[in-house]
């Protein structure tokens, strides 16, 4: 007998018919009992589902048919009044939890069809043991308000959340999903996480601008769960990586939208660098403290003032006892932006080209404590950024050409984890997976879309004043 049979045995193994009358009651106690908690929980989880059915099914059992259909009725005309007056809650309480559990269902009656077809099953390699192999288990199913359910698996021994990742395509179009990723959990569990519809197919519009600007939560769009997908500037620099036409664009308009309260309130100040002669970033000129797009030679010369300036600020910070600086009226933080990192130097010689090296490598290794962040936008991760690419914690990356560019820009092991930004539509600019700093997880994020128009605005909003650098001068 296996060991599965001996355990579903246990200690009723004897042909006797006492024992084995004796364990089919068992059996059917603990089923009940299992089938009652079932009930109980999904009542509790779920009571505006539940509790129709429950209120039928006992006005059946005590009354007779014709109740149970009077309450059915008066149920039917309840919920159809809720749907007619306040759809969005009926989808939230009803219609949206009936679909979660029906999708529920069918997640754990064929999640071991599927685990088993996909080969998530970890062997036994010792010989003669007579031991059965071990599925990967479904131990929860969670349901996002996004499109998306997630759901918790236990690794056996022997398998590791990498394996979940590579089969991850294959469990999706089992079960008629669109995506697949997988988001470490604590040792042994891992969720992988179903996209059912694309939330971020539609473009998003321009979000509401901060009053007072957060350092550390730039909003510059939404992310694939429905929340604000929050950039983070205080203490990092960002790295931006995409094809042309990926939307980079939309990343840096959306962030420089939500500065502008406080570049006015002189607390930001960004430094721009456009290297394809104002193309990008010249019809916001009014938002910049210093803009330079003509020769590379202008360009060298900026960044070598910021890093003047990232020395007198050290200097400061060291004389008064402080590790990092705190933006304030007077000493702002600054944003050094550099649209097309590449085309900074491919038309400089090579004396300028060291230059720029030396000023940029200082500004990334120095300048986090200073108050500086560098945000670069770069088209090839591989030839562009080869020297710097390590130096951005922050790194976002969207439509790119093969997949060897999402590592480069992601990491090793991001698109096993469904980080596939090549693969990315080209009618969909300004979708991009990012890594959050620190971990492995990844998010789906899309940025919202500035036209011309709000561009314009955005210029109109800023008065002018005097920069730090001036005052240095």
């Amino acid at each position: 007998m296996s060991t599965r049979g001996q355990a579903r045995s246990g200690l009723f193994d004897s042909d006797d018919l006492l024992a084995v009358a004796l364990e089919a009651v068992v059996l059917g106690v603990f089923g009940l009992i299992r089938a009652l908690g079932s009930a109980l929980v999904t009542t509790v989880r779920f009571p505006a589902v539940a509790l129709p059915v429950l209120l039928v099914s006992a006005g059946g059992v005590l009354m007779g048919p014709k109740a149970a259909a009077l309450v059915l009725v008066v149920l039917a005309a309840l919920l159809g009044a809720w749907r007619f007056m306040a759809p969005l809650s009926f989808h939230r309480h009803v219609s949206g939890r009936s679909a979660f559990m029906a999708r529920n269902a069918v997640y754990r009656l064929r999640w071991s069809s599927v685990a088993h077809r996909t080969d998530l099953i970890a062997h036994d390699g010792r010989l003669g043991r007579g031991r059965e192999p071990e599925l990967v288990s479904l131990l929860r199913v969670r349901s996002t308000t996004a499109g998306s359910d997630r759901l918790l698996l236990r690794l056996p021994t022997g398998l590791t959340p990498d394996d979940v990742a590579a089969k991850a395509d294959a469990i999706a179009h089992a079960f008629r999903c669109s995506a697949a990723r997988i988001h470490p959990d604590r040792p042994g569990r891992v969720w992988l996480e179903l996209r059912r519809a694309d939330q971020l197919a539609a473009p998003i519009l321009p979000l509401p601008q901060p009053d007072a600007p957060d350092l550390a939560a730039v909003p510059v769009g939404h992310a694939e769960d429905g929340s604000v997908w929050h950039l983070r500037l205080a203490g990092t620099h960002l790295l931006i990586a995409g094809a042309t036409g990926a939307g980079k664009s939309s990343v840096l308009w959306s962030m420089l939208r939500a500065l502008t309260p406080g570049i006015n309130q002189g607390l930001v100040e960004v430094w721009a660098v456009d290297p394809k002669g104002g193309m990008e970033l010249r019809p916001g000129r009014a938002l910049f403290a210093r803009f330079e797009d003509t020769t590379a030679e202008e360009m060298c010369a900026m960044l070598e003032d910021l890093v003047v300036l990232k020395d007198a600020r050290a200097k400061e910070l060291a004389e008064s006892g402080q590790r990092s600086h705190l933006a304030r009226a007077g000493s702002p933080h600054i944003v050094a932006l550099l649209d097309e990192l590449a085309t900074l130097t491919a038309f400089a010689d090579r004396a300028v080209t060291r230059r720029i090296d030396t000023a940029l490598g200082l500004l990334l290794t120095q300048g986090r404590a200073c108050g500086i962040t560098v945000v670069a936008a770069v088209q090839d991760p591989g030839k562009d950024i080869v020297g710097w690419r390590d130096l951005f914690p922050t790194r976002v990356a969207m439509r790119l050409d093969n997949p060897l560019q999402v590592a480069m820009v992601l990491g090793d092991g991001a698109r096993e984890m469904g980080a596939k930004a090549d693969e990315i539509s080209e009618l969909t600019p300004g979708v991009a997976f990012v890594r959050v700093e620190g971990t492995r997880q990844i998010k789906r994020v899309r940025a919202a879309y500035v036209n011309d128009n709000a561009i314009a605005d955005l210029a109109t909003q800023v008065s002018g004043g005097q920069t730090q650098w001036e005052e240095v001068q």
